[in-house]
């Protein structure tokens, strides 16, 4: 496994587009994830409203944070997608994938550099969002104990799972279509897709729109911000969303090394 990371690593550490990509990423979730509170000062200046404090909103407070935090983030991941697939699409077009195999290299060994490959991204994306709202939490929180660091905390392991998940997807969507700019397309358009599929089925069908594969993904973190306006909302990582999503990532990774086993790279 050490073996196929270092090989990875090598054809990515010259490969100027995935490092753009990969900076861009980090700097406009960071940027963005950060700087919150000051928009809120903003907005405060220009339309504050005497019996309403902005500033109020514990968008930065534990254990509200983790939620809030998780939630935005998962708006980026779009950027992360565009990442895998570019680097995968080009094992197809400069015929590396192909050379890999002559070298012997085995289809499977290649599939699961990429699922390396996509479980550090995943990883790294997730522990920069942990660093941010520990950071950001431990400034404007009134309460930094434990106790209330720790409360909510289980978003980032569900943040986690939903990068993974959802670049694993994106692994299929490369895989199978071998073209970037196709496949990026693909990638853009497929939750839209997805939920035009379930505005057009019949109401009868509606029991099986929550396991449609990014309806599952967007399951594991709720949207938080209702709670704002005195909404009820899922403030918890429902176990079930969790199981669903685990069976996703196997199903689009064996999907994926059907489709390598399947095809003729000569």
């Amino acid at each position: 496994m050490i073996k196929l990371l270092k090989i990875d690593y090598k054809k990515l550490s010259n490969y100027r587009t995935f490092w753009v990509l990969i900076i861009l990423y980090f700097a406009t979730l960071g940027l963005s994830s950060s700087s919150g509170m000051e928009l809120l000062k903003w907005l405060d200046s220009k339309f504050g409203i005497d019996e309403f404090d902005v500033l109020k909103i514990p968008i930065y407070h534990f254990p509200d944070i983790w939620q809030n935090l998780t939630y935005a983030s998962t708006y980026f991941q779009i950027v992360l997608g565009i990442v895998v697939v570019v680097s995968v699409t080009n094992e197809f077009s400069y015929k590396t994938i192909r050379q890999n195999i002559i070298d012997g290299m085995d289809r499977k060994d290649f599939l699961i550099s990429k699922v390396i490959m996509v479980f550090m991204i995943s990883l790294a994306a997730t522990l920069f969002v942990f660093l941010i709202g520990a950071t950001t939490g431990l400034i404007y929180s009134p309460e930094s104990e434990l106790r209330f660091f720790t409360k909510g905390i289980e978003f980032i392991p569900a943040l986690f799972l939903s990068n993974f998940a959802y670049l694993t997807l994106v692994l299929l969507f490369a895989v199978w279509i071998k073209r970037a700019g196709l496949a990026i397309g693909l990638v853009l358009i497929y939750p839209a897709l997805e939920y035009v599929f379930g505005a057009i089925l019949p109401n009868s069908m509606d029991p099986i729109l929550p396991y449609l594969p990014m309806h599952a993904i967007n399951a594991l973190i709720k949207l938080p911000y209702h709670r704002y306006a005195f909404q009820e909302i899922q403030d918890y990582v429902d176990p079930v969303s969790v199981m669903v999503a685990i069976g996703y990532i196997v199903v689009f990774i064996l999907l994926a090394y059907r489709n390598l086993v399947k095809r003729d790279f000569n």
